[in-house]
């Protein structure tokens, strides 16, 4: 096959890799990531069984050497390297449904920039591939400012702000390299890319883009050629430091306080609970220093450290499988090694980058070398960005593409200066050469075939397991209880992604155990055994996770409390369930909900005093955190304490823990507690709760318009008895009556 056919498919194949940024597959376990890698992986795995044999076939296409190439495959050996060290291998190599990051699959981004370096050797080339990228990033643009959801198909905010990086840069590249009136086409896919970036609100890309603008006009302003051009580069850089460091220093105004300027300052809850997980990883850095605890381990990390004041900032999304910084995520699961040898990457780059520079006259300008050097300061800016936005966020299938096709197109760089001063010479006879047609076709039959097997065995089968899990799961939410088991139980083949499935049912259960009153005990029993059969083999593979030992023992929990009526079995379950969660402990000793789990556990074994004391534990963990003192308000309920419900009580409702207090029983109760006190203030908030559970129950909205006359909120009042009314008509009279009635107000 001729050597231009070869280019031409793989070409292709490229190019059409990149469109799997649309695929959405509703019918898979995280549709938004799994349908593109799964899809990536397959049509990669096929274009490096053609590679192969091209590379054989005509040797004079090999990619050539260069550190950045060097950089690359040394930060593979690295993370290779720190598998013997990983915690969970499984988690390192193959990752999980939710991310996909693990070795394997970005094994696939080597290949491609492998392909990309080969196939791409002329500017037309690039050019078409640079603009098909622009082409569907705008689309991809156009469908978040008009379509459902203003991620897009991506599915995350900083994904698609990462993505967007990229494909701003890339549209200037072509901008300053078409020489045409044609041209200025480009402003119109910058401007809609720009309004979506601007749409995702995502700090870190906000911060690394705002600032590789200012880089840019600082390069310009040092480099230009022209006077003119250096001075007022410099001018609008220099003014515009000024104007964000004025803007910032007004950042205790209540018009910042109310602006979106507040979430690019430390006080962004998310950049607090940042801070605390990388507190904790520069903690556990000296005992994994060199290989780290291995690459997508993080989570582990994170639980070892976990710190209570976390629930100062948040109180869902508190557990962290990736560092938020792409380089502290790196160090601390691929140790030092990984991080010297990912940073390699870039100063491969860079050292090229500047080489080229330097030979183009050191000066950006309006002649040839001039536009080559601006080329490569827009070039710089880009790394730049998708650096600083890294420090806030991690690689994801987006930015890994991005950054292949950028690295690729600094290597076609290299490759063009060489052949402009002939020094592309393929010295000695090359190895592994395939030189008669034949052998070249039972090759390419092979190669593929063993490309299709292998895509068969680690894509399409996983990909039929998600398919799986998820009807399993609406067959079992919606109550087709046997049949959706069945189906959970044909869609898992053994291999490491089982675990993302097998953890949807776990999960599903433990939340809602009444689904299974539709069965028979018998069945009922054979079910929970199953699922705490899948919970097993979960904590088996994570066995130093802290989540996962929890979901085992919560599992073993919901068995206990339906054998409540056979004491044997309740004994054995709630045994597990206790014995468990200790192990959830052990690896997370400072994470409070945890211990509330135990408690709960141990209060449902009539252990009570070891309950409170378990509670009264997780209460000095974080004093401000109001969850523990709910729980054990509760708890205080539940024993008829009266004389030590109040303490625990008031600072359950004073934290503002009441907001996710889920039982009426408690609500009510506790709602008579104050009022047989005339602590209204305290009432008020307990019968708001209730009627935020209840708006459509008339009695529950009186008793709260009660609270509000009695508080002096005669609006409110006025307003929840017209709602009550408009409910049940046959209550106005009540109503009118009731806003007729004088009542002391209570003051301030």
């Amino acid at each position: 096959m001729p050597a231009k056919t070869y280019l031409r498919i793989l070409q292709f194949g490229l190019i059409g890799s990149l469109f799997t940024i649309f695929l959405v597959f509703g019918d898979l376990l995280f549709p938004y990531i799994t349908s593109k890698q799964l899809s990536f992986n397959i049509i990669i795995e096929i274009l490096f069984a053609i590679w192969l044999v091209f590379i054989m076939r005509y040797p004079e296409y090999r990619p050539k050497k260069n550190l950045i190439t060097y950089g690359l495959l040394a930060f593979f050996v690295a993370l290779f390297a720190s598998l013997p060290f990983s915690v969970n291998f499984n988690l390192s190599f193959w990752s999980n449904a939710e991310r996909m990051l693990g070795i394997f699959h970005i094994l696939h981004f080597l290949v491609f920039y492998f392909i990309l370096i080969t196939v791409f050797r002329s500017w037309k080339e690039w050019q078409a591939l640079l603009m098909f990228s622009v082409a569907i990033a705008t689309i991809i643009s156009l469908i978040g400012l008009f379509g459902a959801n203003p991620y897009s198909l991506i599915g995350n905010t900083a994904y698609v702000s990462g993505y967007l990086i990229f494909n701003l840069y890339f549209t200037v590249i072509l901008f300053f390299r078409n020489k045409t009136g044609l041209r200025y086409l480009y402003l119109l896919p910058f401007l809609i890319m720009l309004l979506e970036f601007k749409n995702m609100h995502t700090s870190g890309a906000i911060i690394g883009f705002s600032l590789s603008i200012l880089l840019v006009f600082l390069l310009i302003g040092l480099s230009h050629v022209q006077k003119n051009v250096r001075k007022y580069s410099l001018i609008i850089c220099v003014a515009a430091i000024l104007i964000v460091a004025g803007v910032f220093s007004q950042y205790k105004a209540a018009w910042f306080q109310n602006s979106f300027l507040r979430n690019l300052t430390t006080q962004k809850a998310t950049f607090q609970t940042r801070l605390i997980s990388w507190r904790g990883a520069a903690d556990d850095f000296k005992y994994h220093p060199i290989f780290g605890t291995g690459f997508g381990n993080y989570a582990i990390i994170f639980d070892k450290h976990f710190d209570p004041s976390f629930f100062n900032y948040a109180r869902s999304e508190t557990y962290f499988d990736r560092a938020h910084n792409n380089l502290i995520d790196i160090t601390s699961t691929a140790g030092a090694f990984g991080l010297l040898t990912y940073l390699s990457i870039f100063f491969g780059a860079f050292y090229y980058l500047i080489i080229e520079f330097k030979k183009n006259g050191k000066r950006v300008g309006p002649d040839q070398n001039g536009q080559k050097n601006l080329e490569i300061v827009i070039i710089i800016a880009l790394i730049f960005a998708y650096f600083i936005q890294n420090l806030a966020i991690f690689d994801s299938f987006t930015t890994y593409i991005g950054l292949m096709i950028i690295l690729g197109f600094i290597y076609y760089l290299i490759i063009e200066r060489r052949e402009e001063e002939g020094r592309n010479e393929t010295k000695g006879e090359p190895l592994f050469v395939i030189k008669k047609s034949g052998k070249e076709i039972l090759w390419l039959v092979l190669l593929i075939f063993i490309a299709y097997l292998f895509a068969y065995r680690y894509n399409i089968r996983p990909w039929h397991t998600f398919q799986g899990v998820i009807k399993g799961y609406n067959q079992v939410s919606s109550g087709d209880i046997e049949n959706g088991i069945e189906t959970y139980k044909d869609s898992f083949t053994g291999f490491a992604l089982d675990q993302d499935g097998r953890k949807t049912l776990v999960n599903l259960i433990a939340a809602n155990p009444s689904i299974l009153d539709s069965l028979s005990p018998a069945k009922a029993q054979e079910t929970l055994d199953y699922v705490i059969s899948l919970a097993k083999l979960n904590a088996v593979d994570n066995q130093y996770d802290s989540l996962t030992q929890m979901q085992l023992a919560q599992t073993y929990d919901v068995a206990a409390r339906f054998n409540y009526k056979d004491p044997a079995l309740f004994n054995y379950y709630s045994g597990e369930a206790l014995k468990t969660i200790e192990y959830s402990i052990e690896a997370s000793p400072r994470r409070v909900p945890v211990y509330l789990i135990k408690a709960q556990i141990q209060l449902e074994r009539s252990e009570n005093e070891d309950a409170v004391n378990t509670v009264k534990y997780a209460e000095t963990l974080n004093p401000t955190y109001a969850d523990p003192y709910c729980r054990l308000a509760q708890f205080y309920i539940f024993l008829k304490n009266e004389q030590d419900l109040g303490g625990e009580l008031n600072k359950c409702v004073d934290l503002g823990g009441v907001s996710d207090i889920v039982s009426d029983k408690i609500l009510s109760l506790a709602l008579n507690y104050y009022a047989a006190r005339a602590d209204y203030p305290r009432a008020l908030v307990i019968a708001e709760r209730l009627a935020e559970m209840y708006n459509k129950d008339p009695q529950v909205l009186f008793n709260l318009a009660k609270l509000y006359l009695i508080s002096g909120q005669r609006e409110k009042a006025q307003a929840t008895v017209d709602s009550a009314v408009a409910i049940d008509p046959k209550l106005a009279f009540d109503g009118q009556t009731l806003m007729n009635i004088k009542v002391p107000v209570l003051k301030k």
